[in-house]
């Protein structure tokens, strides 16, 4: 009984691992498709206020 406890826990934390690799993947790859790309126009746009602000002075 615990020879078969212990196996199924052995089990279930690698697969937990498995899953955790898994969601940091899809994390970074959100990270790379989404936020990076929101970043860079976050950025354009206040370069590109800051010229304005700058040629209208």
């Amino acid at each position: 009984m615990i020879k078969k406890t212990l196996i199924w826990g052995i089990v279930v934390i690698f697969l937990l691992i498995l899953t955790a690799m898994k969601i940091y993947q899809i994390i970074r790859l959100g990270w790379f498709f989404i936020l990076s790309p929101l970043l860079g126009a976050v950025l354009a746009v206040i370069v590109s206020l800051l010229i304005l602000w700058i040629l209208w002075r």
